[in-house]
């Protein structure tokens, strides 16, 4: 099939997005992005993406606006995103047979397109919106929803956890899958980061915004010289870690890594931390990519309590899990510092864990499931006319519409 993916961040990186993405040509379909670019302003540019075993036609508007900005500090940019996609979308119907679109954010405008042309779309739920975000009490209702009716609209939906079932539940999607957000198995070749073996090393790559106890933990780090932290990503934080790394020398920053050297990083150091603030709806419900990381190379994890998918980390005893301040993760390492020692036999545990429950394997299985379902459906219901049609640009856009 033919699938145009739309996300409202620049894909560099974003694991889940370019996991979906690989697979899906790794096995047959035909892909292409569309991309919000925040830093820069522009009109439209189109390059490629390199993948783990393959390569992809990414479309970039550049929007100029902020991470974690906060809804109304960004809703113009927003809205013109939102223009630009639908323009697109309207402009390239026939490159397209599904929109496969990400949070509410690009499935809301992308869902009436493709009820007004006829197409297939996957919604695929990351977080779920106005639990996500800062949204005005008075927008809430109309918001959620404008989210349920797209919910119900699409053609499949997906969501990242067993739980977020709960989160959904006023929906009636027409089909549902459950797809983790665990990585695959990149070759992550020969380790280019240096780490301190007579110290505590973490690592945490990802989005600097608050609610993740950034700030804390590089307060944490530059009082203690018996830890060392490697830290990579981007955001509204960004100057301020670049700033700390230069005053302390046991704090490393290496701003955006690409997904093999993200995970090149975790592999050197000893524990991964997966924070998130439990007073956040969305993340009672997270499944953060870190947790799967972690599981799947074997480092010991510090999460926060009631944010999702701590009951395993406190089960199977796989880290820390601990009330969302500093006290409690100042605490948290100076514990894991003293059992490092133990971390060989955690991280077989670890290891093991993650092959039987959430391996990339069977994830992908439920992804092209999506797809073949879709594909058979069709063929189904319309034959030779569904090929034809999505195939032949010169059959008129009244006559596609009408399969």
């Amino acid at each position: 099939m033919k699938i145009v993916f739309i996300r409202s961040n620049p894909i560099s990186p974003d694991s889940r997005v370019e996991k979906e993405v690989n697979s899906l040509i790794q096995n047959g379909h035909h892909v292409q992005i569309i991309a919000w670019d925040r830093e820069y302003s522009y009109k439209e540019r189109k390059t490629t993406l390199v993948l783990k075993n393959t390569a992809c036609k990414i479309t970039h508007f550049g929007i100029h606006a902020s991470f974690g900005g906060g809804f109304k500090k960004n809703i113009k940019a927003l809205l013109l995103f939102q223009l630009a996609i639908r323009k697109w979308l309207i402009k390239n119907q026939f490159e397209y047979d599904v929109i496969h679109a990400c949070d509410f954010d690009t499935a809301f405008v992308a869902g009436k397109v493709a009820r007004k042309l006829q197409k297939e779309m996957v919604y695929d739920i990351f977080d779920y919106y106005v639990d996500s975000f800062t949204v005005p009490q008075k927008l809430r209702k109309i918001i959620e929803k404008a989210d349920i009716k797209t919910i119900n609209q699409s053609s499949h939906t997906i969501i990242c956890t067993e739980q977020r079932k709960n989160q959904i539940a006023l929906s009636k999607p027409k089909k549902l899958t459950i797809i983790h957000n665990t990585p695959y198995d990149l070759p992550l070749g020969v380790n280019s980061f240096m780490v301190d073996k007579e110290k505590l090393s973490i690592a945490y790559i990802g989005i600097f915004q608050e609610g993740r106890m950034i700030k804390e933990l590089v307060d944490v780090v530059s009082e203690n010289n018996e830890l060392e932290l490697h830290i990579g990503g981007f955001g509204q934080l960004g100057n301020y870690i670049n700033d700390m790394s230069q005053r302390y020398i046991n704090i490393h920053f290496y701003g955006k890594l690409p997904y093999d050297k993200t995970l090149q990083l975790e592999k050197s150091c000893d524990i991964i931390t997966a924070l998130y603030d439990p007073s956040v709806p969305n993340h009672v419900y997270a499944a953060p990519n870190k947790f799967y990381e972690a599981l799947m190379l074997g480092k010991p994890l510090i999460m926060a309590r009631n944010t999702g998918l701590d009951s395993i980390v406190s089960a199977e005893q796989f880290g820390k899990v601990i009330d969302f301040n500093k006290d409690d993760l100042q605490t948290a390492l100076k514990q894991l510092a003293n059992e490092k020692q133990s971390f060989s036999e955690i991280s077989k545990k670890m290891k093991q864990y993650y092959k039987t429950k959430f391996s990339w394997e069977e994830m992908e299985r439920r992804l092209l499931s999506i797809y073949k379902s879709m594909e058979e459906d069709n063929e189904k219901n319309y034959g030779s006319l569904w090929n034809e049609t999505r195939s032949n640009k010169n059959v008129p856009v009244s006559k596609r519409s009408s399969i």
